[in-house]
């Protein structure tokens, strides 16, 4: 029972200085908070899979370089052109599935107010290769991309 003696001492000599109680308080309550918080944003990023299917099986093709989808000496840039894309897509080279996606700035208006909102062009098959359903609606597919200039298709998620 000495641990018992311990504590009882322990909660006497903080009553006793409240302002170092206080101070050993608020370092303990950030601490504890900033430990939550960044095992909460490695819990998204690095633990969680992507809601998506076969999750753990997704590539990002990438190359270095300055100019968008060209060809820049014996370096290519970071990005694919559409062209690049069909290619890669159509040979197949090995790959279940390759999508596009690029993102973009649009403005999105409702109610006589127009707000700047985070989008993305996507390639038809994008969902499709995802797994991904849509709740209320249709996605996108693959018959989207076949007429240039056709009737445009958007996506809203719930967050928006």
């Amino acid at each position: 029972m000495t641990w018992f003696a311990d504590l009882r001492y322990v909660l006497r000599r903080l009553r006793q200085n409240p302002l170092f109680t206080a101070a050993a308080v608020a370092s303990l309550a950030l601490g504890l908070g900033a430990n939550a918080a960044i095992f909460n944003l490695l819990d998204q990023v690095l633990f969680r899979s992507l809601p998506v299917k076969d999750a753990e099986q997704l590539v990002l093709l990438d190359s270095p370089g300055p100019a968008s989808g060209m060809f820049n000496g014996d370096k290519v840039s970071r990005l694919f052109s559409y062209p690049m894309y069909q290619n890669l897509r159509d040979r197949g080279a090995g790959l279940d599935g390759l999508i596009a996606r690029f993102p973009v700035g649009v403005n999105l208006s409702f109610g006589g107010r127009a707000e700047g909102v985070s989008g993305e062009l996507v390639s038809g098959n994008y969902f499709d290769v995802l797994g991904t359903r849509p709740a209320v609606g249709r996605l996108l597919g693959p018959a989207d991309d076949v007429v240039k200039g056709a009737h445009p298709v958007t996506v809203l998620s719930y967050r928006l």
